[in-house]
């Protein structure tokens, strides 16, 4: 009967699950400088639907750093929150910046939860204006730093294998 009752206690309090945990864990961008948006506001257009129990979290902001040391600083506060591993050379394309389009991608993956982070310039051609025909890579970071960029941080369901 001891064991019957266990099992009950057990199962009638089984907590959040890990994708609620996840969607609990992800930076707070304010104190950044960053300002919540509703991810609508975006100009991002391959933002995929978002299944329940995961999230999605848009922000904006002109940061004192290039887009993809936003992107690193994000996914870096997230695995030292959580347990997830960075997985960012398995998940996401190379970092680009061209006249169309600016963005870095990063990702971290945490048993049945992935953490996924896009840090883009809405206006990448601002940062384009100022370079030469071959900019170092120091050149495009200083660029880019202080440009308004726009932050998703949000949790999805891991790839199958």
């Amino acid at each position: 009967m001891a064991l019957a009752t266990a099992v009950v206690v057990t199962a009638g309090c089984s907590g959040p699950s890990q994708a609620e945990r996840a969607a609990d864990q992800l930076p707070d961008l304010s104190a950044d400088g960053f300002t919540a948006v509703g991810c609508d506001a975006l100009q991002q257009d391959a933002l995929a639907d978002i299944e329940d129990p995961y999230v999605r979290e848009c922000w904006t902001g002109s940061p004192d750093a290039a887009f993809d040391a936003v992107a690193n600083d994000v996914i870096g506060s997230i695995t030292a929150a959580t347990d997830a591993e960075d997985v960012t050379a398995f998940i996401c394309p190379d970092d680009v910046i061209i006249d169309e389009v600016a963005f870095a991608c990063r990702a971290a993956y945490d048993d049945e939860v992935m953490y996924r982070v896009v840090a883009s310039l809405p206006d990448p051609a601002a940062v384009m204006d100022q370079l030469s025909e071959d900019p170092t890579d120091d050149e495009i970071e200083q660029a880019a730093a202080g440009q308004p960029v726009e932050v998703v941080v949000q949790t999805e369901k891991t790839p199958e294998e």
